[in-house]
Protein backbone atom coordinates (compact mmCIF):
# COMPACT_ATOMS: atom_id res chain seq x y z
CA UNK A 1 0.00 0.00 0.00
CA UNK A 2 1.45 3.59 -0.58
CA UNK A 3 2.47 5.27 2.00
CA UNK A 4 0.97 8.50 2.22
CA UNK A 5 2.56 11.60 2.98
CA UNK A 6 2.34 14.23 5.52
CA UNK A 7 0.40 17.21 4.54
CA UNK A 8 -0.12 20.49 5.99
CA UNK A 9 -3.57 20.72 7.74
CA UNK A 10 -3.33 16.92 7.84
CA UNK A 11 -6.25 15.74 10.90
CA UNK A 12 -5.68 13.67 13.49
CA UNK A 13 -8.58 12.52 16.05
CA UNK A 14 -7.10 12.43 19.38
CA UNK A 15 -8.98 10.49 21.92
CA UNK A 16 -8.99 11.25 26.07
CA UNK A 17 -12.72 10.10 26.56
CA UNK A 18 -12.84 11.42 30.23
CA UNK A 19 -11.14 14.94 30.19
CA UNK A 20 -8.64 13.28 32.52
CA UNK A 21 -5.53 16.08 30.76
CA UNK A 22 -7.62 18.70 29.50
CA UNK A 23 -4.62 21.47 30.33
CA UNK A 24 -2.48 19.13 28.47
CA UNK A 25 -4.70 18.15 25.59
CA UNK A 26 -4.83 22.17 25.52
CA UNK A 27 -0.72 22.44 24.73
CA UNK A 28 -0.41 19.63 22.81
CA UNK A 29 -3.16 20.85 20.72
CA UNK A 30 -1.00 23.80 19.94
CA UNK A 31 1.99 22.08 19.34
CA UNK A 32 0.13 19.89 17.18
CA UNK A 33 -0.87 22.91 15.06
CA UNK A 34 2.50 24.47 15.10
CA UNK A 35 3.55 21.33 13.55
CA UNK A 36 1.22 22.19 10.87
CA UNK A 37 -1.89 19.25 12.24
CA UNK A 38 -5.25 19.61 12.80
CA UNK A 39 -6.40 18.25 15.70
CA UNK A 40 -10.01 17.13 16.05
CA UNK A 41 -10.53 16.00 20.16
CA UNK A 42 -12.48 13.35 21.26
CA UNK A 43 -13.96 13.55 25.24
CA UNK A 44 -17.11 14.39 27.09
CA UNK A 45 -19.26 17.28 27.61
CA UNK A 46 -17.86 19.45 30.31
CA UNK A 47 -18.72 19.10 34.26
CA UNK A 48 -20.50 22.65 36.47
CA UNK A 49 -18.08 24.86 36.48
CA UNK A 50 -15.33 23.18 34.56
CA UNK A 51 -13.00 25.31 32.60
CA UNK A 52 -12.88 24.93 28.58
CA UNK A 53 -9.56 24.45 27.96
CA UNK A 54 -10.31 22.81 24.52
CA UNK A 55 -12.25 26.08 23.83
CA UNK A 56 -11.84 27.55 20.28
CA UNK A 57 -10.38 24.02 18.96
CA UNK A 58 -12.38 21.13 16.78
CA UNK A 59 -14.25 18.74 19.79
CA UNK A 60 -16.67 16.48 19.33
CA UNK A 61 -18.52 15.24 22.77
CA UNK A 62 -19.26 11.35 22.00
CA UNK A 63 -18.19 10.20 25.48
CA UNK A 64 -21.06 9.80 28.44
CA UNK A 65 -23.76 11.81 27.98
CA UNK A 66 -25.89 10.09 30.23
CA UNK A 67 -23.15 9.80 32.84
CA UNK A 68 -20.80 12.55 33.19
CA UNK A 69 -20.88 16.16 32.63
CA UNK A 70 -23.59 18.13 33.92
CA UNK A 71 -25.52 14.89 35.04
CA UNK A 72 -22.33 13.92 37.01
CA UNK A 73 -23.05 11.33 40.11
CA UNK A 74 -21.37 8.68 42.19
CA UNK A 75 -22.40 5.46 42.81
CA UNK A 76 -22.52 1.38 41.55
CA UNK A 77 -25.53 2.51 39.17
CA UNK A 78 -23.30 5.55 37.89
CA UNK A 79 -20.26 3.62 37.40
CA UNK A 80 -22.44 0.55 35.81
CA UNK A 81 -23.82 3.36 33.43
CA UNK A 82 -20.21 4.86 32.61
CA UNK A 83 -19.22 1.63 31.72
CA UNK A 84 -21.76 1.08 28.88
CA UNK A 85 -21.90 4.61 27.49
CA UNK A 86 -18.17 3.90 27.01
CA UNK A 87 -18.72 1.05 24.64
CA UNK A 88 -21.61 3.59 23.06
CA UNK A 89 -18.50 6.48 22.83
CA UNK A 90 -16.23 3.73 21.10
CA UNK A 91 -18.91 2.62 18.44
CA UNK A 92 -19.20 6.42 17.37
CA UNK A 93 -15.72 6.84 17.74
CA UNK A 94 -15.13 4.28 15.27
CA UNK A 95 -17.71 5.66 12.89
CA UNK A 96 -16.43 9.16 12.95
CA UNK A 97 -12.97 7.69 12.41
CA UNK A 98 -14.20 6.11 9.03
CA UNK A 99 -15.45 9.52 8.36
CA UNK A 100 -12.87 11.37 8.75
CA UNK A 101 -10.16 9.21 7.85
CA UNK A 102 -7.75 11.08 9.05
CA UNK A 103 -3.63 10.84 9.31
CA UNK A 104 -3.73 9.04 12.46
CA UNK A 105 -5.74 8.37 15.81
CA UNK A 106 -3.88 8.90 18.77
CA UNK A 107 -5.53 7.90 22.13
CA UNK A 108 -4.63 9.09 25.32
CA UNK A 109 -5.92 7.30 27.97
CA UNK A 110 -7.63 3.48 27.66
CA UNK A 111 -10.41 3.29 30.29
CA UNK A 112 -11.10 -0.23 29.79
CA UNK A 113 -8.84 -1.86 28.41
CA UNK A 114 -9.84 -4.88 26.82
CA UNK A 115 -12.69 -3.35 25.41
CA UNK A 116 -10.58 -0.64 23.98
CA UNK A 117 -8.53 -3.12 22.35
CA UNK A 118 -11.50 -4.12 20.51
CA UNK A 119 -11.71 -0.66 19.39
CA UNK A 120 -8.12 0.09 18.56
CA UNK A 121 -8.19 -2.86 16.11
CA UNK A 122 -11.51 -1.27 13.71
CA UNK A 123 -9.66 1.72 13.46
CA UNK A 124 -6.54 0.33 12.74
CA UNK A 125 -8.63 -0.44 9.47
CA UNK A 126 -8.61 3.12 8.42
CA UNK A 127 -5.43 4.53 10.01
CA UNK A 128 -2.49 3.85 12.50
CA UNK A 129 -3.17 4.28 16.45
CA UNK A 130 -1.07 5.83 18.64
CA UNK A 131 -1.42 5.20 22.40
CA UNK A 132 0.53 8.03 24.62
CA UNK A 133 0.80 5.73 28.03
CA UNK A 134 0.88 8.80 30.58
CA UNK A 135 1.15 6.29 33.37
CA UNK A 136 3.02 3.02 33.35
CA UNK A 137 0.87 1.75 35.95
CA UNK A 138 -2.48 1.22 35.14
CA UNK A 139 -4.59 4.50 37.19
CA UNK A 140 -1.41 4.66 39.20
CA UNK A 141 -2.16 2.27 41.55
CA UNK A 142 -5.69 3.08 42.33
CA UNK A 143 -8.32 0.88 43.29
CA UNK A 144 -10.10 0.77 39.91
CA UNK A 145 -12.53 -2.21 38.72
CA UNK A 146 -11.10 -5.16 37.30
CA UNK A 147 -12.56 -4.45 33.71
CA UNK A 148 -10.34 -1.42 34.07
CA UNK A 149 -7.23 -3.08 34.79
CA UNK A 150 -7.28 -6.15 32.89
CA UNK A 151 -5.93 -6.02 29.92
CA UNK A 152 -3.47 -3.41 29.57
CA UNK A 153 -0.95 -4.46 27.84
CA UNK A 154 -2.70 -6.04 25.06
CA UNK A 155 -4.18 -2.88 24.82
CA UNK A 156 -0.90 -1.19 24.36
CA UNK A 157 0.20 -4.04 22.34
CA UNK A 158 -2.53 -3.51 19.36
CA UNK A 159 -1.14 -0.21 19.14
CA UNK A 160 0.81 0.86 16.03
CA UNK A 161 3.14 3.48 18.28
CA UNK A 162 3.43 4.09 21.81
CA UNK A 163 4.51 6.86 23.35
CA UNK A 164 5.68 7.92 26.83
CA UNK A 165 6.86 11.14 28.51
CA UNK A 166 10.23 9.73 30.34
CA UNK A 167 12.99 6.80 29.57
CA UNK A 168 12.27 4.94 32.92
CA UNK A 169 8.22 4.47 31.33
CA UNK A 170 9.92 3.28 28.16
CA UNK A 171 12.21 0.69 29.84
CA UNK A 172 9.19 0.01 32.22
CA UNK A 173 6.98 -1.24 29.16
CA UNK A 174 10.03 -3.31 27.39
CA UNK A 175 9.94 -4.95 30.82
CA UNK A 176 6.62 -5.65 30.73
CA UNK A 177 7.15 -7.37 26.72
CA UNK A 178 6.37 -4.70 24.25
CA UNK A 179 8.39 -3.97 21.59
CA UNK A 180 11.20 -1.43 22.04
CA UNK A 181 10.87 -0.33 18.90
CA UNK A 182 7.36 0.99 18.58
CA UNK A 183 7.85 3.05 22.13
CA UNK A 184 8.84 6.72 21.65
CA UNK A 185 9.84 8.81 24.60
CA UNK A 186 8.40 12.39 24.19
CA UNK A 187 8.22 14.31 26.86
CA UNK A 188 5.30 16.15 28.84
CA UNK A 189 5.42 20.01 28.67
CA UNK A 190 4.92 22.64 30.52
CA UNK A 191 1.81 24.14 31.59
CA UNK A 192 0.74 27.76 31.45
CA UNK A 193 0.74 29.35 35.13
CA UNK A 194 -2.94 30.62 35.95
CA UNK A 195 -3.53 34.77 36.79
CA UNK A 196 -4.11 35.43 40.18
CA UNK A 197 -7.47 37.10 41.03
CA UNK A 198 -7.71 40.90 41.48
CA UNK A 199 -8.53 39.97 45.13
CA UNK A 200 -4.86 38.22 46.11
CA UNK A 201 -2.67 40.65 48.30
CA UNK A 202 0.11 40.88 50.56
CA UNK A 203 0.33 37.40 52.45
CA UNK A 204 -0.50 37.70 56.38
CA UNK A 205 0.50 34.54 57.66
CA UNK A 206 4.43 34.77 57.13
CA UNK A 207 5.53 31.23 57.81
CA UNK A 208 7.23 29.29 55.17
CA UNK A 209 4.26 28.23 52.90
CA UNK A 210 4.52 24.28 51.39
CA UNK A 211 1.63 23.96 48.93
CA UNK A 212 0.24 20.34 47.56
CA UNK A 213 -2.41 20.71 45.07
CA UNK A 214 -4.43 18.88 42.71
CA UNK A 215 -6.79 16.17 42.49
CA UNK A 216 -5.92 14.48 46.06
CA UNK A 217 -5.39 10.17 45.93
CA UNK A 218 -4.13 7.55 47.06
CA UNK A 219 -0.81 7.36 45.04
CA UNK A 220 -0.25 11.52 46.01
CA UNK A 221 1.06 10.51 49.08
CA UNK A 222 -0.72 12.92 51.16
CA UNK A 223 -0.97 10.36 54.12
CA UNK A 224 2.89 10.55 53.81
CA UNK A 225 3.28 14.24 53.78
CA UNK A 226 0.90 14.25 57.11
CA UNK A 227 3.01 11.53 58.83
CA UNK A 228 6.42 13.56 58.09
CA UNK A 229 4.95 16.67 59.17
CA UNK A 230 4.14 14.87 62.43
CA UNK A 231 7.75 13.91 62.61
CA UNK A 232 8.87 17.14 62.32
CA UNK A 233 10.52 19.04 65.92
CA UNK A 234 8.20 21.78 67.11
CA UNK A 235 10.17 25.01 66.80
CA UNK A 236 10.43 23.43 62.85
CA UNK A 237 6.91 23.08 62.52
CA UNK A 238 6.22 26.45 64.27
CA UNK A 239 8.17 27.86 60.89
CA UNK A 240 5.46 26.02 58.90
CA UNK A 241 2.50 25.92 56.68
CA UNK A 242 1.45 23.29 54.68
CA UNK A 243 -1.81 23.94 52.03
CA UNK A 244 -3.39 20.87 51.12
CA UNK A 245 -5.59 21.59 48.04
CA UNK A 246 -7.86 19.83 45.98
CA UNK A 247 -10.97 17.61 45.34
CA UNK A 248 -10.75 14.39 47.17
CA UNK A 249 -10.86 11.21 45.34
CA UNK A 250 -10.56 9.73 48.15
CA UNK A 251 -11.88 9.54 52.13
CA UNK A 252 -9.92 12.32 53.12
CA UNK A 253 -11.68 11.98 56.93
CA UNK A 254 -8.83 9.70 58.50
CA UNK A 255 -5.96 11.75 56.78
CA UNK A 256 -7.78 14.69 59.08
CA UNK A 257 -7.98 12.73 62.00
CA UNK A 258 -4.30 11.62 61.71
CA UNK A 259 -3.16 15.01 61.31
CA UNK A 260 -5.13 15.95 64.48
CA UNK A 261 -3.83 13.12 66.36
CA UNK A 262 -0.39 14.64 65.62
CA UNK A 263 -0.86 17.85 66.69
CA UNK A 264 -0.95 18.91 63.09
CA UNK A 265 -3.98 21.62 62.85
CA UNK A 266 -2.63 25.08 62.80
CA UNK A 267 -0.11 23.56 60.47
CA UNK A 268 -2.30 21.85 57.71
CA UNK A 269 -5.06 23.72 55.69
CA UNK A 270 -7.17 22.10 54.52
CA UNK A 271 -8.76 23.37 51.17
CA UNK A 272 -10.75 20.24 50.02
CA UNK A 273 -13.18 21.13 46.99
CA UNK A 274 -12.46 21.42 43.05
CA UNK A 275 -10.22 24.18 42.32
CA UNK A 276 -10.73 26.45 39.23
CA UNK A 277 -8.12 28.42 37.41
CA UNK A 278 -8.70 31.67 39.45
CA UNK A 279 -8.40 29.25 42.32
CA UNK A 280 -5.16 27.70 41.70
CA UNK A 281 -3.68 30.93 40.40
CA UNK A 282 -4.31 32.48 43.95
CA UNK A 283 -2.83 29.04 45.51
CA UNK A 284 0.10 29.35 43.71
CA UNK A 285 0.40 33.13 44.49
CA UNK A 286 0.38 31.67 48.22
CA UNK A 287 3.55 29.22 47.81
CA UNK A 288 7.23 29.62 48.98
CA UNK A 289 7.56 26.14 48.14
CA UNK A 290 5.81 22.91 46.73
CA UNK A 291 5.62 19.09 47.61
CA UNK A 292 4.93 16.55 45.08
CA UNK A 293 5.14 12.92 47.61
CA UNK A 294 3.70 11.07 45.35
CA UNK A 295 4.30 6.79 45.50
CA UNK A 296 3.95 6.25 41.73
CA UNK A 297 4.16 9.08 38.68
CA UNK A 298 6.02 9.50 35.05
CA UNK A 299 5.03 12.77 34.70
CA UNK A 300 2.70 15.31 36.88
CA UNK A 301 0.96 18.20 35.06
CA UNK A 302 1.10 19.92 38.56
CA UNK A 303 4.37 20.04 38.64
CA UNK A 304 5.04 20.93 35.32
CA UNK A 305 2.48 23.80 35.51
CA UNK A 306 4.84 25.50 38.76
CA UNK A 307 8.54 23.99 37.68
CA UNK A 308 9.21 27.45 36.08
CA UNK A 309 7.68 29.47 38.95
CA UNK A 310 11.30 29.84 40.18
CA UNK A 311 10.65 28.25 43.69
CA UNK A 312 11.77 25.46 45.75
CA UNK A 313 10.09 21.74 44.93
CA UNK A 314 10.14 18.49 47.07
CA UNK A 315 9.64 15.82 45.03
CA UNK A 316 9.85 11.86 44.86
CA UNK A 317 12.93 10.46 43.00
CA UNK A 318 10.38 9.40 39.90
CA UNK A 319 9.58 10.01 36.43
CA UNK A 320 9.81 13.77 35.34
CA UNK A 321 10.84 14.90 39.08
CA UNK A 322 13.91 12.86 38.35
CA UNK A 323 14.98 13.95 34.99
CA UNK A 324 14.03 17.85 35.58
CA UNK A 325 15.04 18.46 39.37
CA UNK A 326 17.92 15.71 39.25
CA UNK A 327 20.28 15.57 42.60
CA UNK A 328 22.49 18.72 42.58
CA UNK A 329 20.43 20.22 45.07
CA UNK A 330 19.89 23.72 43.07
CA UNK A 331 16.40 23.02 41.71
CA UNK A 332 14.47 21.35 44.73
CA UNK A 333 15.26 17.78 46.56
CA UNK A 334 14.31 14.50 45.60
CA UNK A 335 13.35 12.00 48.19
CA UNK A 336 12.59 7.92 47.53
CA UNK A 337 9.38 6.97 47.28
CA UNK A 338 7.24 6.25 50.43
CA UNK A 339 10.56 7.14 52.76
CA UNK A 340 8.87 9.42 55.37
CA UNK A 341 12.37 10.25 57.01
CA UNK A 342 13.65 11.34 53.67
CA UNK A 343 10.32 13.58 52.95
CA UNK A 344 10.56 15.01 56.70
CA UNK A 345 14.04 15.96 56.55
CA UNK A 346 13.55 17.40 52.90
CA UNK A 347 10.43 19.24 54.20
CA UNK A 348 12.48 21.06 57.47
CA UNK A 349 15.46 21.82 54.75
CA UNK A 350 13.04 23.89 52.44
CA UNK A 351 12.63 26.26 54.36
CA UNK A 352 14.31 29.54 53.09
CA UNK A 353 15.28 27.71 50.28
CA UNK A 354 15.69 29.28 46.91
CA UNK A 355 16.34 27.69 43.60
CA UNK A 356 19.85 28.36 42.17
CA UNK A 357 18.98 26.97 39.23
CA UNK A 358 15.81 27.19 36.81
CA UNK A 359 13.73 24.39 35.34
CA UNK A 360 12.92 25.82 32.16
CA UNK A 361 15.98 24.64 30.31
CA UNK A 362 15.34 20.54 31.62
CA UNK A 363 11.73 21.03 29.92
CA UNK A 364 10.65 20.85 26.70
CA UNK A 365 8.36 23.30 24.96
CA UNK A 366 5.35 22.46 23.05
CA UNK A 367 6.39 23.17 19.42
CA UNK A 368 9.15 21.10 19.83
CA UNK A 369 6.96 18.32 21.23
CA UNK A 370 4.58 18.85 18.39
CA UNK A 371 6.79 17.82 15.99
CA UNK A 372 8.01 14.97 18.16
CA UNK A 373 4.71 13.96 17.64
CA UNK A 374 3.93 14.30 14.57
CA UNK A 375 7.21 12.24 13.82
CA UNK A 376 5.41 9.31 15.85
CA UNK A 377 2.91 9.95 13.48
CA UNK A 378 4.69 9.37 10.91
CA UNK A 379 6.21 6.21 12.17
CA UNK A 380 3.36 4.77 13.37
CA UNK A 381 1.88 5.16 9.50
CA UNK A 382 4.60 3.55 8.41
CA UNK A 383 4.45 0.54 10.37
CA UNK A 384 0.87 0.31 9.34
CA UNK A 385 1.25 0.99 5.49
CA UNK A 386 4.08 -1.92 6.18
CA UNK A 387 1.34 -4.19 7.45
CA UNK A 388 -1.24 -3.86 4.84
Amino acid sequence: MPVRQVAPGDRVVLVDPSLFTAPYDACLSDGLADAGIDPLWVTRHLRPGEADDLRGRSVRQLFYPLSDGANRARGQRWRRLKGAEHLVGLIRLVALVRRVRPLAVHVQWGLIPRVDRLAIARMRSTCPVVVTVHDVEPFNGKDVSPAQRSGFTAMLAAADRLIVHTARGRQALIASGLDADRIAVIPHGPLPVPASSAAVVARADRRWTIVQFGKIQAYKGVDLLVDALGMLPADVRARLRVIVAGEPQIDVAPLRQRATALGLDDVIDWRLAYLDDAAIGDLLHEADAFVFPYRTIEASGAFLMVAGMGKWIVASDLGAFSEAIGHGGDAGALVPPGDVDALAAALAGSVDRHPTRGLGAAITDWPTIGRMTLDAYRQARHQWCAKR
